[in-house]
């Protein structure tokens, strides 16, 4: 009898210990389907402000390039002069995730970028002692995704065209809608918020700079851009043009009054340089 009920007494215990682990199973079954979206939300959440964060020093980056450089990178180069700048290597500016090379960031030009040298050309402008004669749709943009397999309808490059630029540009993102740039794939609705976009108006990288002088035609002083060589100003009584930000500019007498170094300067402002009397001067 007594080991009959010792028989009972256990089997009932094993019975009920699995009726508890079903239970607990149950529970972590349910609390697994409520905790994963929410996780997984969070995650791209945390992933999608470390990509803007990125985006921010690779755009701090490029502006220290073409200010050291007194150039502007194209689609070819952009990355080597980030990396150079920033000292991040090449396949952490080049991709979200350097692992996944499918997820390449775009380096999208405005298709009627000036200054440039050529269409084609990289850099897309060099400094020259002669300047930019006008500084017009001077916009790039570093546009990336950062959910995995979800590819971008453009590349990096000019843009085909300026409708094409301009709806990235002028893009928001709406948290109701999750709507892409305008004419964006069927495969980006809805999924707007993986998009992100670092805007560069290179525009306020220029400054207007006129060379004055109360001479012409009798007396050529002479100027030197960076580590150009030195340029005589015998063209006209004024000079006007547009010079990158940081620019450093040494002005030169007439050869018949020395031609010697008379003043240097860092452009980083538009101004006017005067030279009357055999010297220069800023008004």
């Amino acid at each position: 009898m007594g080991g009959s009920r010792a028989a009972q007494s256990t089997g009932g215990a094993s019975a009920f210990t699995l009726i508890e682990m079903i239970g607990v199973l149950a529970i972590i079954a349910i609390v697994a389907a409520i905790i994963t979206p929410n996780l997984a939300r969070r995650i791209s959440r945390a992933n999608g402000e470390k990509e803007d964060s990125v985006l921010s020093v690779l755009a701090d980056g490029l502006i220290r390039a073409v200010r050291a450089n007194q150039s502007i990178p194209g689609a070819n180069s952009w990355v080597t002069n980030i990396s150079t700048q920033t000292g991040l290597p090449l396949n952490e500016v080049r991709y979200v995730n350097p692992s996944v090379t499918a997820n390449s960031r775009v380096y999208l030009i405005h298709p009627s970028f000036a200054p440039t040298n050529a269409a084609g050309a990289d850099p897309l402008w060099g400094q020259t002692s002669s300047g930019a004669a006008s500084v017009t749709n001077a916009k790039i943009m570093i546009i990336s995704v950062h959910k995995p397999g979800l590819a971008l309808p453009v590349s990096s490059g000019r843009a085909s065209s300026a409708a094409v630029f301009d709806a990235i540009w002028d893009w928001n993102f709406d948290p109701s809608t999750k709507a892409p740039p305008a004419g964006w794939p069927a495969a980006w609705t809805g999924n707007g918020e993986y998009l992100h976009v670092q805007r560069l108006n290179l525009l306020a990288e220029f400054n207007r700079i006129t060379f004055s002088n109360a001479h012409y035609p009798s007396v050529y002083p002479s100027a030197q851009f960076g580590s150009g060589a030195s340029t005589t100003l015998n063209t006209a009584a004024a000079i006007d043009a547009w010079y990158l930000d940081g620019t450093y500019l040494r002005l030169y007498k007439d050869s018949g009054a020395g031609g010697a170094l008379d003043l240097s300067h860092s452009i980083v402002a538009a101004m006017n340089f005067l030279y009357e009397s055999n010297r220069w001067r800023i008004p």
